[in-house]
């Protein structure tokens, strides 16, 4: 049985050990757009992922402790073999240990190329390589009356298991009611990725309040990845992020129960629990990825998240480090 990454009872919440500001230009080179992120904490490697119009990873060096982090930056890599059109780059995953990596690319309306799942490989000189790409499926495309909306995903990406990723769009598809959103599988088994959408509408997003203006920016499964093809997640965490004109943000995390995967109608899932995450003293900010974290000294999990400035002057941005407070048995996951 493997403990769940969540505080134990849900209710004691969340802890946030340090928020840590990145510069926004090193060597010369504008740095930002931050929408993707996987920790490698074994060789205290961090990869950011940016949706700049060319897009490009920072890597980063994670010196000093877990609670007392010293970042060493690496030169920006700009994504090699990425194509003459504008990706837009909102997620990234890497299923299992080896060179493999997996990123999630937004849709515009009239724009080429459209919303892709793509395969990347990681390059000896630190940055990647696109290898492989997988439009999504046509009722995915952002078309007239159908579709995801321009500029609104797919923004989580998460891995199963090493050959299965689930993605979800940042708002309902046009054609879904107004505060449910589908889910997409994808199987990796052969050379062709093969996509299995998810029944009917399947998350409540919290658009209620704050001028409605909520999108689903992350997914983390809150227990680790396995080979077997379970029948059902594990409990997912989800990022959520709130914005109103001119400059309001709201940056929410819930709790969503195990999903099974099949591909019957399915009752839209409430969240288990929330937390709002300025209370912790979060930055409100366009926090847009989400990661397992290291261990700390205690034996608590960490959550890392990491905030999209859009290159925006009023925005900035960050890492943040999150530990679930615990004082009583967690829940396990077979």
């Amino acid at each position: 049985m493997i403990e769940l990454l969540l505080p134990c009872p849900l209710s004691a919440g969340w802890e946030l050990l340090w928020q840590h500001t990145l510069p926004r230009q090193a060597a010369g080179v504008p740095l930002g757009g931050f929408s993707g992120m996987e920790l490698e904490w074994r060789s205290r490697r961090l990869w950011l992922l940016s949706d700049a119009p060319r897009t490009h990873s920072l890597e980063l060096r994670w010196g000093g402790s877990v609670r007392q982090p010293q970042f060493e930056l690496k030169p920006a890599k700009a994504l090699l073999e990425q194509g003459s059109g504008r990706l837009d780059a909102e997620a990234l995953v890497r299923p299992g240990q080896g060179s493999r990596f997996w990123m999630a690319s937004e849709g515009r309306s009239g724009q080429q190329p459209p919303a892709a799942l793509l395969a990347l490989e990681l390059t000896d000189a630190g940055g990647f390589r696109v290898v492989q790409r997988a439009a999504l499926p046509d009722g995915w495309q952002p078309t007239p009356g159908k579709g995801m909306r321009s500029n609104k995903g797919p923004e989580a990406l998460v891995a199963l298991a090493p050959k299965r990723l689930l993605l979800a769009a940042e708002s309902p598809l046009q054609q879904d009611p107004g505060r449910h959103l589908r889910l997409l599988l994808a199987d990796l088994q052969g050379p062709q990725v093969a996509y299995s959408p998810l029944g009917t509408p399947l998350l409540v997003s919290p658009a209620s309040g704050f001028a409605a203006h909520w999108g689903l920016t992350a997914l983390l499964p809150a227990a680790p990845t396995v080979p077997s093809r379970q029948k059902r997640t594990p409990p997912l965490l989800a990022l959520w992020r709130g914005y109103a004109e001119p400059d309001q943000w709201r940056n929410r995390l819930t709790l969503l129960p195990p999903l099974a995967l099949n591909q019957q109608a399915t009752p839209a899932l409430a969240p288990s629990a929330s937390w709002n995450l300025q209370r912790l003293g979060l930055e409100p900010d366009n926090w847009e990825a989400l990661e397992a974290g290291p261990t700390l000294d205690d034996g608590r999990p960490t959550l890392l998240l990491a905030s999209d400035d859009n290159f925006n002057p009023l925005q900035q941005n960050r890492l943040a480090l999150l530990a679930p407070r615990r004082s009583g048995r967690c829940p396990t996951w077979p």
